[in-house]
């Protein structure tokens, strides 16, 4: 019954938080010992192959998943199998045998697509396929009894190794559907419904950062890495184990009651800042590096000082650069490169107004730690800062969406907002609030801008265009112009 199980949750619960991508005219249908499986999205068809994103295995029954960044590998384990495969990789290591695949593994958008018919295979599972109703059927390798066993023999598993899907409490708005590491720095948690999360904090001794999620619990389906409390009971914690990232070793996840609030904690083996964003039913928790001992709580926030005759600094942020690429475009390009073209186009135009200076925190492709990018301007005594960036989510979201973190920064937020909506031409996913280290270390009035999907082809299209990228750099401008007032 634990392989059974656990063989499920690897089909069941992979297809967590993964945008349709059409391969194939029709996706194929998938069944289980008979029982047909409808995932929230369909698998991917590449090359006659089906490939499944590998998301979070249960280590209490028996196997893990252990993705290792450096090397770009993951392994599965059970009581029997261990597997090891590589991104963009044609072979694997099955019980530290060389083993051909049919299709290699990748990382798409962070997540790691498997064939699913290999792992099935390799982990006890007959796989066929039948060409008429384009239809998958998955069946457990009937295993010999054990001496002294009859095949079935009525013996009812012990509940506390039992994977059955939880009814969602009442009391719960919004409902979990997966928990991923992004294969780089970020945490993704996908959701249906509705999940306004709470503050996120630090705690000390070890170093961890705490996320609760209130009214909110883990969809039927996700069970994935619980050890379950006794039958009739909601609580209990999983985790997803992280091998080899310098500042995050696992996430643990629990449910508690009355009220209903999940708890999603990163453990870390050391202090990092970290950012949390919400959009289009995900919260990412983004680990931007070592935490700085000497700037652990928010500054106070100047307003902008009144200098109708003076002049204005203006510090331009392109984010990322170097080792840190940020986001990649559908066309492969990096987030870095549409960041620095942009806050280049902008640096021009602002040295040709005569009641501003700008100021850049990189002018080429180097890096700049997020807490020095907010000191650089704090230390300028600068009098706003603009943040540029490109978004990244699928390849369905669209549009363009402005941050800010403190009151006195919505207005320069609705300004620039505004004008950067029109120069793109993109849905407008209008202003947020969000603590990203840049806008929220800073003492200033700061935004930071997410201009568009480059993730989504029409967004691409329009980010990467020279000439789009003027007008944005204009519009910019102008509202920097008009926030201060400059004719």
């Amino acid at each position: 019954m634990k392989k059974l199980v656990n063989l499920m949750l690897l089909v069941l619960f992979v297809f967590v938080l993964w945008p349709g991508q059409g391969h194939a005219a029709t996706a194929p249908k998938l069944f289980l010992d008979g029982k047909s499986i409808v995932p929230d999205v369909d698998p991917i068809i590449v090359k006659d192959y089906t490939l499944v994103p590998v998301s979070f295995i249960t280590n209490e029954l028996g196997s893990s998943i252990e993705y290792v960044a450096q090397t770009k590998t993951v392994s599965i384990h059970n009581d029997t199998t261990s597997i090891e495969l590589k991104i963009d990789n044609k072979t694997a290591q099955v019980n530290g045998q060389k083993v051909d695949l049919d299709a290699s593994v990748q990382l798409l958008k962070g997540r790691t697509m498997v064939p699913l018919r290999f792992v099935s295979e390799q982990l006890g599972l007959n796989v066929d396929w039948v060409q008429e109703s384009q239809s998958i059927y998955l069946t457990k390798k009937q295993a010999p009894p054990a001496e002294g066993e009859t095949p079935d023999n009525g013996v009812q598993p012990d509940p506390l190794e039992t994977l059955d899907a939880r009814p969602v409490p009442a009391d719960a708005a919004g409902v979990l559907k997966g928990i991923e590491f992004d294969g780089t720095s970020g945490v993704i948690i996908s959701y249906d419904g509705e999940i306004t999360p709470g503050q996120a904090f630090a705690l000390q001794g070890p170093d961890r950062i705490v996320l609760d999620l209130p009214a909110a619990a883990f969809a039927p389906e996700f069970t994935a890495g619980f050890k379950l409390a006794p039958t009739g009971a909601r609580n209990g914690e999983g985790k997803l184990e992280v091998k080899e990232h310098p500042l995050l070793s696992q996430v643990r996840y629990n449910l508690t009651e009355s009220p209903t609030t999940v708890r999603v904690v990163l453990d870390l083996s050391q202090a990092s800042t970290y950012e949390v964003a919400q959009s289009d039913g995900v919260i990412r928790i983004e680990l931007t590096g070592k935490a700085d001992p000497d700037q652990q709580t928010q500054p106070p926030v100047d307003q902008p000082s009144d200098k109708p005759n003076g002049v204005f600094r203006v510090v331009i942020d392109a984010g990322h650069g170097a080792h840190d690429p940020g986001a990649k475009s559908v066309s492969n390009r990096t987030e870095k490169e549409f960041n620095l073209s942009l806050a280049l186009k902008v640096q021009a135009l602002l040295k040709k107004e005569k009641n501003i200076e700008v100021y850049m925190t990189r002018e080429d492709d180097t890096f700049v730690e997020l807490n020095d990018r907010a000191k650089f301007a704090n230390n300028l005594k600068a009098d706003i800062f603009i943040s540029i960036h490109a978004n990244s989510f699928g390849t369905t979201a669209r549009g363009t969406e402005t941050y800010y973190y403190s009151e006195s920064s919505k207005e320069l937020a609705n300004i620039i907002h505004k004008h950067l909506v029109k120069a793109t031409g993109l849905p407008d996913r209008k202003v947020k609030k969000a603590g990203f280290v840049v806008i929220k270390q800073t003492t200033m009035p700061a935004v930071l801008l997410e201009s568009g999907f480059i993730s989504n082809k029409e967004d691409e299209k329009v980010l990467y265009d020279e000439a789009a990228q003027q007008r944005m750099a204009e519009e910019i401008v102008a509202g920097i112009k008009e926030y201060f007032k400059l004719k």
